[in-house]
C-alpha cells in the first residue's frame, strides 16, 4: 500500500508512523524545508500534548459524537502509551500532559526518528498544488493518486509529479499560524476534490474592542470571569488570568471563547463581553468590603478607597467611566457605592474584530465531518483521507488540539493502510 500524506504536522507525523506500522510505503510531501514546525510551537515550547479531563464536550464541531467515538478508539491513554513508546518520559501538571524535559523539540525528535526509522520518505519543500485522481487503465499510472507539486531547493524551483499512490491523506491544518505553512492551501484542496469547507475563523486568539483606553491598560494582567452577553449556547463562559494589550482582551479565558465571539462578529451580532474583576467574590460581599472601608478611611479619595481591590490602571478607568476625580474625597452615597461594584463585577467591553490568524493557535471550521465516514476518509474520495486542524474540530486551551491531531491522524493511518 502506498499512502501520500499532505503536510508533515502532528496529524501527519502520527498518520505516518500507524501507516508504516501496519507495513505501507508513507510519502510525506511538507512545503516547509522541515517537519513539524509548528509542533515547536505548542504550550509555549513545552508541548502540551493532551490533557487528563479529555472529553468531546470541549471541542466546538457539527459532530460532537464523532470526535467521542474517535477518542474512544485513540484517547488519552493510548496517547500516553503511544509517545512512551517513542521513548518519551511525560509529565502531567495541572491537568496537561507535557513532555519531562518540557521542550517541544523533543515531541518532533521523537515523532521524526520513529518515521525515518519506520522507513518513511519526506519530501521537504513540496508545496501539493493539484491531488488528481487518476484512472489507471487510461493514464498509465500504477496507482490510483498523482500528487502535482512546486518544489523549492537551493537549486531552484520547480513543477514536479508524482504518481502511484493508493491513497492520500490530507494534514495541511488550517489557516492559524501561516508562518509554519497552514495558510490554508489544504482547504482548496478539498474542495477541488468535491468537499465543502465551512466557514474559517481565527480560534484561541486574543479580541479587538472598542473603546480609546485600551492603551492605558496595556500589559495589565488579573485573574477575571468572563461572560459573553446574550450568547446562548451556555458554552461562554470562562475564568483565569486575562490579560489587557493595547487592542482589548487577551490570555486563557478570552482564547476558550474565542470561537463563540468570532462566530458572532462575522454573523454581524454585537458582541458584548462582560468581566469580572474580582470573581472570587460576589457583590454583596464586594460591597460590604468596601462600606467598611469608607467608614474606616472616610477622608480618602476615590482612587485610595479602591487601592489594591483592583490594579490601579483599572480603576483609573473605571472612575472615568464614573465620571467620578478618582482625587476626589469618597462621598458614601449608596447609589455611587453600588455603580462601583457593579462596574468592577461588570466590566462590559464590546468586540469588534478578532486577531488574525498570524496570532491564532488554532482554526474554527474546516471540512465537515458530515463529509467523513468514522475512518476519516473521504464519503465522496475513495482512498482519500482527512485529519487533523483541517477537519471541523477544534478544541479549547490545554492539549485538546494536540490530542485531536494524535487521534484523527493514528486512526487516518491505519486506515488507509487498508488493515
Amino acid at each position: 500500500m502506498k499512502i501520500a500524506i499532505i503536510g508533515g504536522g502532528a496529524s501527519g507525523l502520527c498518520a505516518a508512523i500507524s501507516a508504516l506500522r501496519k507495513n505501507a510505503e508513507v510519502t510525506v510531501f511538507e512545503r516547509n524545508d522541515r517537519v513539524g514546525k509548528k509542533i515547536l510551537m505548542t504550550g509555549n515550547g513545552k508541548c502540551n500534548l493532551s490533557n487528563i479531563d479529555l472529553s468531546s464536550e470541549l471541542y466546538y464541531t457539527g459532530d460532537r459524537s464523532f470526535v467521542s467515538a474517535a477518542f474512544e478508539r485513540f484517547g488519552l491513554n493510548d496517547c500516553i502509551m503511544f509517545f512512551n513508546g517513542l521513548g518519551l518520559l511525560l509529565t502531567e501538571k495541572r491537568g496537561g500532559i507535557y513532555p519531562h524535559s518540557e521542550q517541544a523539540s523533543a515531541v518532533l525528535d521523537a515523532l521524526r526518528f520513529e518515521a525515518t526509522s519506520l522507513g518513511a520518505v519526506f519530501k521537504c519543500g513540496c508545496l501539493v498544488k493539484r491531488i488528481k485522481q487518476g484512472e489507471p487503465e487510461k493514464k498509465g499510472i500504477t496507482g490510483g493518486y498523482t500528487i502535482h507539486v512546486k518544489e523549492t531547493s537551493d537549486s531552484g524551483e520547480w513543477n514536479k509529479t508524482y504518481s502511484g499512490f493508493d491513497k492520500v491523506i490530507i494534514t495541511t491544518g488550517g489557516k492559524a499560524a501561516p508562518k509554519t505553512g497552514s495558510d490554508g492551501t489544504g482547504y482548496e484542496l478539498a474542495k477541488s476534490l468535491g468537499h465543502s469547507v465551512t466557514d474559517i475563523y481565527p480560534a484561541l486568539c486574543g479580541v479587538k474592542c472598542e473603546g480609546s483606553f485600551w492603551k492605558q491598560l496595556a500589559g495589565v494582567r488579573c485573574q477575571a470571569g468572563i461572560l459573553i452577553e446574550n450568547e446562548s449556547t451556555g458554552e461562554g463562559v470562562s475564568f483565569g488570568e486575562l490579560q489587557f494589550t493595547d487592542y482589548g482582551i487577551s490570555g486563557i479565558p478570552v482564547f476558550q471563547i474565542s470561537r463563540l465571539i468570532a462566530g458572532m462578529l462575522a454573523n454581524k451580532k454585537k458582541t458584548v463581553v462582560d468581566i469580572d474583576l474580582i470573581p472570587d467574590v460576589d457583590e454583596g460581599t464586594l460591597m460590604n468590603e468596601l462600606s467598611c472601608r469608607i467608614m474606616l478611611l472616610s477622608d480618602r479619595s476615590y482612587e485610595q478607597i479602591l487601592n489594591g481591590f483592583i490594579n490601579k490602571k483599572l480603576s483609573a478607568v473605571i472612575l472615568k467611566n464614573l465620571k467620578l476625580n478618582p482625587a476626589a474625597t469618597f462621598e458614601a452615597d449608596e447609589k455611587v457605592l453600588s455603580e462601583m461594584v457593579n462596574a468592577i463585577k461588570h466590566f462590559r467591553v464590546t468586540a469588534r474584530d478578532m486577531n488574525s490568524f498570524d496570532q491564532a493557535q488554532t482554526t474554527a471550521g474546516g471540512v465537515p465531518l458530515s463529509e467523513i465516514k468514522n475512518t476519516f476518509e473521504s464519503k465522496f474520495c475513495s482512498g482519500l483521507f482527512f485529519a487533523g486542524e483541517i477537519l471541523d474540530v477544534d478544541g479549547i486551551c490545554g492539549g485538546y488540539n494536540l490530542q485531536w491531531a494524535w487521534t484523527s491522524g493514528f486512526i487516518a493511518g491505519e486506515e488507509a493502510s487498508g488493515c
